[in-house]
């Protein structure tokens, strides 16, 4: 049976093939609708945002998991302009408004193998 995550990285976490693609929000919001899936979201701060973004409860859980062959996961990014400094180690976890105005990216990301 598949299973279904978010991650708050585009993280591999176990050997295998995997694809990843962009998503819209609306398709983000589409695939939580879908069905169950579980939260790996280590901040309260990124929890709260997607769930503004997703129009559903996201949970901080710091669990680690390993995606086994056909699992999903629905990826939220923060993604920087070129040569703009990355978030300082100290702000990890903070988002702002303006951060997050244009500042990230979903995906979904799909072990194949």
């Amino acid at each position: 049976m598949m299973a279904r995550y978010l991650l708050n990285s585009a993280v591999l976490t176990a050997p295998g093939s995997y694809t990843y693609r962009l998503i819209s929000a609306d398709e983000a919001r589409t695939w939580t609708a879908a069905g169950p899936w579980a939260s790996t979201i280590g901040y309260q701060q990124t929890a709260e945002a997607l769930t503004e973004l997703l129009g559903v409860p996201v949970a901080v859980d710091r669990r680690t998991i390993t995606m086994e062959r056909t699992d999903e996961a629905l990826v939220f990014r923060l993604v920087f302009p070129p040569g703009s400094p990355r978030i300082d180690p100290a702000d990890k976890g903070r988002l702002t408004a303006a951060l997050l105005a244009g500042q990230y990216e979903l995906g979904l990301l799909t072990r194949t193998t």
